[in-house]
């Protein structure tokens, strides 16, 4: 004989499957989406084991992956776990990757007024140490009303199209040098095995002409100048100072590493460089509509140096590793030369810069603080948590883009053009994207192809050699770097 149903049995019965709806449990005979009624947390993202205090940093300590391929990294979790993971930093804060593009947009448009990225620690701790030379952590780092306040004190003129546009005659006439070097410093056969040192050079010299006014001689090839190459090399070892004290054990926290000491020593170095430079300028940089609207800005002598000092830097490093990307796509699609001999408009030079930016871009991902609570793959996400939006890998995705590996500067051009546009306004952001968007965008934007085009009516550019990349706080060719560039008749 059955005994009777009690209360005590139906609460029993009630409270376990209350525990099993909220650890997520679904049997096989419960369709997925009764089961769906809440929303996962970010303790639910899968993503590698996480230690305690260090997270997964020790993925690349003791791990298989090194920094300097942080970008496979990435591509790696994203083959593991899907189009969200998470990672923890020191003291297993979580770290959101998101590579949908109805996520990045979410994000990207979630920010407030002052959007917020995670800090570069190891400079900021560095700068707040020599307060008679930095009045504040500088335009990456500082947040909120600080950092609008710097923005919009320091980077105005920079920004503006007319001071871009006045200033494209110079840029041609750099390019003519830099083509001029190219043919004295290529063998007979037209190679050049290390192109990296002369685009660095064209890199120093275009900076410098648009921040200081001033055209410093870089391009000549009988003329060496020390200062500029220590400057060129303390920029490449800052980034990847940078990278190491970001990415690897904070052990510099604690005391002095031989990476942080790399940091100090390179910030230390751009700013004797930089202030050298700035000190022996001459009459010509007083018509400089950038300098002189630092010099001119309410605000710290301080806070007007340094600024001076990231311009430079920023400027030298990004425009080297996107002219190198691009000429290696061009070397490796001649078909695209002859394109670029034929227009008559220009607009296949321009194409041809931002499929470049599409495939190979200098920043793989956009990091952001979440201001607000979010929902990112069904995942809810709470306000202050740190995502990255991998653009990169979202740019090469055949969900995004059709042939999507592919170097296609058409998609760019006519009737493909609104659909390919559309869908890069948030995924093609080799500058970041909104109000914390790279000042030097619309400087790197029109240098490239003035470049790019007197390269191409003087020489055909070819390459047998495969380009890897790095990570250096930003994707960089690895070097050396081998082209050929041959005289076009």
């Amino acid at each position: 004989m059955c005994e009777p149903i009690t209360m005590l049995d139906i609460f029993t019965c009630l409270l376990g499957a209350l525990f099993f709806i909220f650890i997520g449990f679904r049997p096989p005979w419960q369709p997925k989406k009764l089961q769906d009624f809440r929303h996962k947390e970010v303790q639910d993202i899968p993503g590698p084991l996480s230690l305690p205090l260090i997270g997964t940093r020790w993925l690349f300590t003791i791990g298989r992956y090194q920094m300097s391929k942080i970008p496979e990294f990435y591509k790696d979790m994203l083959r593991k776990y899907g189009v969200i993971f998470k990672e923890e930093a020191l003291y297993n804060v979580p770290i959101i990757s998101v590579v949908e593009r109805s996520d990045i947009e979410t994000v990207l448009k979630s920010t407030g007024k002052w959007p917020m990225r995670p800090p570069t620690a190891a400079v900021a701790k560095y700068r707040k140490a020599h307060p008679e030379r930095y009045a504040s952590t500088g335009l990456v780092n500082e947040q909120g009303g600080k950092w609008h306040f710097l923005r919009t004190s320091l980077t105005t003129v920079l920004t503006s199209p007319k001071t871009i546009n006045d200033f494209l005659p110079q840029m041609d006439e750099i390019a003519d040098d830099w083509c001029h070097l190219i043919k004295q410093r290529r063998y007979r056969d037209g190679r050049i095995d290390h192109l990296e040192e002369l685009a660095g050079r064209l890199g120093l010299e275009a900076t410098c002409a648009l921040v200081l006014g001033r055209r410093m001689g870089f391009l000549i090839e009988d003329q060496r100048c020390e200062v500029a190459e220590k400057l060129a090399q303390s920029v490449h070892d800052n980034f990847v100072a940078c990278r190491d004290t970001y990415f690897g054990l904070p052990f510099w926290t604690a005391f002095p590493t031989p990476n942080y000491k790399k940091l100090c020593e390179s910030e230390r170095n751009m700013y004797e460089f930089a202030s050298e430079l700035i000190k022996t300028a001459d009459e010509s940089t007083k018509d400089s509509a950038v300098f002189q609207s630092v010099l001119g800005a309410h605000i710290d002598e301080r806070e007007k140096k340094s600024a001076i000092v990231d311009f430079l830097a920023a400027g030298i490093y990004t425009l080297k590793n996107s002219l190198l990307f691009l000429l290696y796509q061009i070397a490796m699609n001649p078909e695209c030369q002859k394109k670029i001999l034929e227009d008559t408009t220009k607009t296949y030079l321009k194409a041809c810069s931002m499929e470049t930016f599409r495939l190979s871009p200098t920043v793989h991902a956009l990091a952001r603080v979440t201001d607000t609570d979010l929902v990112l793959s069904g995942y809810k996400v709470s306000a202050g948590t740190v995502v990255l939006c991998q653009s990169a890998l979202a740019c090469q995705s055949e969900r995004n883009f059709n042939d999507a590996k592919a170097f296609k500067p058409e998609r760019w051009l006519n009737e493909e053009k609104n659909q390919t546009s559309a869908t890069a306004a948030y995924l093609v952001t080799p500058f970041g994207y909104g109000k914390r968007i790279c000042p030097g965008k619309r400087f790197i934007e029109n240098a490239l192809p003035i470049v790019l085009e007197q390269m191409v009516q003087k020489f055909v550019i070819t390459t047998e050699r495969p380009l890897e990349v790095v990570f250096e706080f930003l994707v960089s060719p690895k070097e050396p770097i081998s082209m050929t560039f041959k005289d076009r008749t």
